[in-house]
């Protein structure tokens, strides 16, 4: 036992050293890597800057006060900067000049090319309540009286079937998905390849004298899958990092926990389909029959994939809950509800040990296929064929 596992490690260490050193690994994992951070900054600076504005005011009768421009955009969820300027001429000199997004004096709001529609309400609102105080004052009302005549009722709210505000988490749980099903689909084609490579240069006869073919399989998985997996964590832990610096308005507070769900379910994934792209891989000869003959697994993971996106639209219906038990598209499925739901920490639990039984048995199928198959250079071999001639 310790002589296999000896070999299997060594059989890891090999395609895992030799797909790291690569150029293009390396060129592509930095691009992703640079894409992500700045998917994450980008998007994140440019809202702050739209909800962060700088106001220059006008002081006289009718006009706002400073305070109450502030008051009424902090209920609006902005951050306005009110700069108090001596007449109207120099008010519009900030706006004309880009230092001020707009001008408000007694009566009037200047923009300089188009209205703001988030600043705008805010500056109309503070105009309005300016214009009422004057028209109080005149009428021999005092602050406290207008303030008594204004106050909103609060009436009781009383909500029948309550539902959280999901939608930072619905994009969180969609970028997810989309980067599992990418991430399964580029190892597993690592393995395919590798496979077939091996085969076709008949280098799979000489690691087949020292090596057990399920053995040889199995360090392939692993060491392709560990040079996946560093990726996939690195990506995970930048985009971590990136958010906690950021910090995204509205960010969820469940977004670090969904993103290790989101690891999880690659681990597993990967776990299930690299081993049936390495014995699929094995049934081909050449480069070009491999895809051919992964091409039933490939329809699988798409069908998982388009039916996550269908199940967005009702993330709670039974074939929703269902396809996040099934090994084929649970690693799909799974972190879209943990997203777009409360998932019951038993159903986790079931789904993990449910796909960790599923791979032990992917491991022994596909392990009996390749080691029928992994020897074949005759063209293209059926499924049959590899399974009957590992006996």
């Amino acid at each position: 036992m310790r002589a296999r596992l000896s070999s299997i490690w060594t059989i890891a260490r090999r395609d895992l050293t030799t797909r790291a050193r690569s150029k293009a690994f390396r060129v592509s994992s930095a691009i992703v890597l640079v894409a992500l951070v700045l998917g994450i900054v980008i998007p994140a600076v440019a809202f702050d800057r739209a909800t962060s504005y700088t106001v220059a005011l006008v002081p006289g009768p009718g006009a706002p006060t400073a305070a109450a421009v502030t008051a009424r955009a902090e209920e609006a969820g902005l951050t306005v900067n009110v700069r108090e300027v001596a007449d109207r001429g120099a008010a519009v000199d900030l706006v004309e000049a880009g230092t001020a997004e707009a001008a408000v004096g007694p009566g009037e709001v200047v923009w300089k090319t188009t209205v703001d529609t988030k600043l705008a309400p805010v500056l109309s609102a503070a105009l309005a309540q300016a214009a009422v105080a004057q028209r109080a004052q005149a009428l021999g009302l005092g602050p406290d009286d207008l303030a008594s005549l204004f106050a909103a009722a609060r009436p009781t709210e009383t909500t029948l079937e309550p539902d959280v505000d999901r939608g930072p988490n619905t994009a969180i749980a969609v970028i997810g998905m989309i980067l599992l099903f990418v991430a399964l689909n580029f190892y597993g084609s690592y393995v395919l390849a590798g496979v077939v490579e091996e085969k076709s240069s008949r280098v799979v006869e000489v690691l087949l004298a020292r090596v057990r073919a399920t053995d040889l399989l199995a360090g392939k998985v692993l060491g392709i899958g560990l040079l996946g997996m560093t990726q996939f964590f690195a990506l995970a832990a930048a985009a971590a990092v990136t958010l906690r610096i950021v910090k995204p308005p509205d960010l969820p507070a469940d977004t670090l926990p969904l993103i290790g769900i989101v690891v999880l379910w690659f681990i597993l994934g990967y776990g299930f389909y690299s081993v049936l792209y390495g014995a699929l891989g094995s049934l081909a000869s050449r480069t070009e029959d491999a895809q051919a003959a992964a091409t039933p697994l490939t329809i699988v993971m798409l069908l998982a994939y388009f039916g996550a996106f269908a199940a967005i639209g009702d993330p709670r219906a039974w074939w929703v809950t269902l396809g996040s038990f099934f090994p084929p598209t649970a690693p799909m499925f799974m972190p879209l509800r943990a997203g777009l739901t409360d998932v019951p920490v038993w159903q986790m639990l079931a789904a993990v040990l449910l796909m960790v039984v599923a791979i032990i048995g992917t491991v022994q199928a596909g392990g009996r296929l390749y080691r029928g198959a992994v020897l074949h250079t005759a063209g293209r071999m059926r499924l049959r064929q590899a399974w009957h001639g590992a006996r």
